[in-house]
């Protein structure tokens, strides 16, 4: 599925499922907000998307 202008809001998104879900849509073309409650997680999983050529911030 192609997600081109969209916008993915994805909690717990900083590790395990979430942060695979974040990635996913990254991959899918959406922009993803990724928030969880360890700020770090979210900010690793936000890096990865930005280095494989996606948007993303936590």
């Amino acid at each position: 599925m192609k997600l081109t202008d969209r916008v993915a809001i994805v909690t717990g998104g900083g590790s395990g499922i979430g942060a695979a879900s974040a990635l996913a849509f990254a991959r899918e073309g959406a922009r993803v907000l990724v928030a969880d409650i360890d700020e770090a997680g979210a900010k690793t999983i936000v890096e990865q998307i930005e280095r494989q050529g996606g948007q993303a911030a936590a």
